[in-house]
């Protein structure tokens, strides 16, 4: 019979005793200034206690939590992401006097609390509720743009119903992998005395399409365009990025807890290889910087999604710091697009809005340049070492049909990002986006630490990456002759030879 020990992660308490107090303070008085300070101060403080354990789970006392370095690390991604996320908003919030905006903050803090339960989470129980905390959350921030509520609220209705039928599907196969277990703890369900083969089967099917759902992985990709296309600048970037860090973390902590099936090996490379041509084919359309964002994310699930699929030396150091690299890069590209939109009907997303943005707005236009060429994987980003990772642990599992879509996807990605960049080195066209940069000193403050993060994690990645890095944790899928090693050792092979 197994024990239960009552365990709270420190930073999901913070979070929740700040989200009670904020509604407190709005059913008290209504106080946007305040609202924003209580979410930045309960940020700051669950950051604070990311790596402090409230309570000590004992040897084989099974708990619905577990915190780990893996746990943390992802748990300060998704902090700092949302962070940076709050101060993207804080000024247009401010200056919102036409419509109450306190439910802004709390949605905000509402979806940081349900990401980070999902990171910590051991159970079905509490990764389905934190699941559909973040996803009713981000329905309510999508649809919170009130200068453009058309697109908004079609965005947030597509969400809704997307959402609702992606959770059914992984509630259905969660009941299933409980039938085939007997539990609800994480475990991949096998065939056992008694069970049909085909449950085990179709429970593991139905959790994965779930989550490559939530993920937009293809072929589940179609809402993410037009969602982000449809929120605000700063809910886009919540979206891409603390959304996906969740999901992606919960997917690595479920794979954990056992070995995968043959059968979803072969699955996953076909989603991975038709996610990572497929996210960048798409983007090649797109004349929306954040369309173009939203399909370049689906790609970069794709990659994510190849370093989970191989596991080995380097597949742990692989995951860290792709995951690093895109988040820091990502939120990058979203600062210089909030710094740069208009007080009038254009928002700055068009990419045509962008010409001669290098003749105008030098200091921005180079650091859009260098997240872009990040992302893209070119030097002197930390982008180009986090693709390098991913190649490198595919190269180790042999891999081939995945480094090729790699290759390829890399190659049609490096296209698109240039061409915004060849779009604002054109001599100025039309009239660009109107910018005042004594009206968003923070804005381009935050662009500059961003900037300055991936350069530094570029040329010296070493120096950056392990101070923070989470050590051990097992990174899977495993297999019975495979075993990865804890982090700490997967870096050293990864930074041994090419950190100067």
């Amino acid at each position: 019979m197994i024990a239960h020990d009552l365990f709270v992660p420190s930073p999901l308490l913070v979070l929740s005793s700040g989200t009670m107090l904020m509604l407190v303070s709005i059913a008290w008085r209504r106080s946007i200034t305040l609202s924003l300070s209580i979410g930045l101060l309960t940020l700051l403080l669950a950051l604070a206690g990311t790596d402090h354990h409230l309570t000590t789970g004992q040897h084989g006392v099974a708990t619905l939590f577990i915190q780990d370095r893996w746990a943390d690390y992802t748990t300060a991604l998704i902090l700092l992401s949302s962070i940076c996320i709050l101060g993207l908003s804080w000024r247009n919030l401010l200056h919102d006097t036409a419509h109450p905006t306190d439910e802004y903050p709390l949605l905000l803090l509402l979806g940081t609390l349900g990401a980070t339960s999902m990171v910590f989470s051991a159970n079905y129980i509490p990764f389905f509720l934190g699941l559909e905390i973040l996803g009713i959350s981000l329905i309510g921030l999508v649809a919170a743009r009130h200068h453009h509520l058309t697109a908004s609220s079609e965005a947030s209705m597509k969400y809704l119903i997307l959402s609702g039928i992606s959770s059914a599907i992984l509630l259905f196969g969660i009941g299933l992998a409980y039938a085939a277990t007997g539990s609800l703890y994480f475990s991949p369900p096998v065939a056992t005395d008694g069970i049909s083969h085909g449950i085990p089967i179709a429970a593991a099917t139905m959790i994965l399409v779930g989550i490559f759902f939530k993920l937009s992985a293809v072929p589940f990709h179609m809402w993410i365009p037009d969602v982000m296309e449809g929120a605000s600048t700063p809910v886009a970037a919540f979206i891409a990025v603390v959304s996906k860090i969740a999901i992606f973390s919960s997917l690595v902590r479920y794979f954990s807890a056992g070995e995968m099936q043959p059968f979803l090996n072969d699955t996953m490379t076909a989603v991975i290889i038709l996610t990572i041509l497929g996210g960048n084919l798409l983007a090649l359309r797109q004349t929306s910087l954040t369309r173009l964002m939203a399909c370049s994310s689906i790609a970069h699930v794709g990659y994510l999604l190849m370093a989970f699929l191989s596991p080995g030396q380097l597949q742990s150091g692989a995951i860290v710091v792709y995951l690093a690299a895109y988040t820091a890069s990502t939120l990058g590209v979203f600062s210089v697009i909030s710094a740069l939109a208009a007080n009038g009907d254009t928002d700055g997303t068009s990419i045509a809005d962008w010409k001669g943005l290098f003749f105008s707005h030098p200091f921005l236009a180079v650091i859009m340049s260098l997240m872009l060429l990040s992302l893209a994987g070119i030097p002197p980003g930390i982008g180009f070492f986090a693709k390098f990772e991913i190649a490198a642990a595919s190269v180790e599992r042999q891999r081939d049909l995945l480094l090729a879509a790699l290759v390829i996807g890399s190659v049609i990605g490096l296209y698109y990002y240039l061409n915004v960049i060849r779009t604002m080195m054109t001599p100025d066209i039309v009239q660009i986006v109107t910018y005042n940069r004594k009206n968003y000193p923070e804005l381009t403050g935050l662009a500059l630490v961003l900037t300055i993060i991936v350069i530094v994690g570029g040329l010296f990645p070493a120096r950056l990456i392990r101070p923070i890095l989470p050590a051990p944790v097992t990174i899977i899928p495993r297999s019975a002759n495979t075993i990865a090693p804890d982090i700490d050792t997967a870096m050293r092979y990864a930074i041994h030879d090419i950190s100067p």
